[in-house]
């Protein structure tokens, strides 16, 4: 690998993240937030704030999720993330039975906290589940 090209921010929360997300288990990723942290569902007008609501959508999402693989990560910093770092992590999944294909992009804060998380995916058929996921999220609010 370049020298140019190795990753030298924290990896340990992404690591971690990953980690947490392919072992299903909502708490842990939980655990990765700060106390503000704002989920962006590619379905949902307005971010989930907040610990609480991240747990819900962690919980919906793993349970949907099977076969979780991540391909690669990006790192860098995002126009609006002021100071904070940006991770962006590409995977593939089986979302309902549909293969899948996303990327997530996390923000982290100084304390290696995550502020924010946005999740893109494809096909149609797997972005359709997360519009069902949004009234099983919204039940547990």
């Amino acid at each position: 690998m370049h020298e140019d090209a190795m990753n030298t921010l924290p990896i340990d929360t992404v690591t971690r993240f990953r980690t947490a997300f392919v072992a299903k288990d909502p708490d842990a990723l939980t655990d990765l937030l700060g106390p503000d942290a704002e989920i962006y569902s590619p379905v949902h007008p307005k971010p989930y704030r907040g610990r609480r609501a991240a747990r819900a959508v962690f919980r919906a999402l793993t349970g949907t999720f099977d076969d979780v693989r991540y391909l690669g990560e990006m790192a860098g910093a995002t126009w609006d993330s002021g100071d904070t770092d940006a991770h962006v992590v590409v995977f593939r999944a089986r979302v309902n039975g549909v293969a899948a294909h996303g990327v997530t992009l996390l923000q982290l804060d100084d304390a290696d906290r995550i502020t924010a998380m946005t999740t893109m995916i494809r096909p149609l058929a797997a972005l359709t589940t997360f519009e069902r996921l949004r009234d099983q999220i919204e039940n547990e609010l």
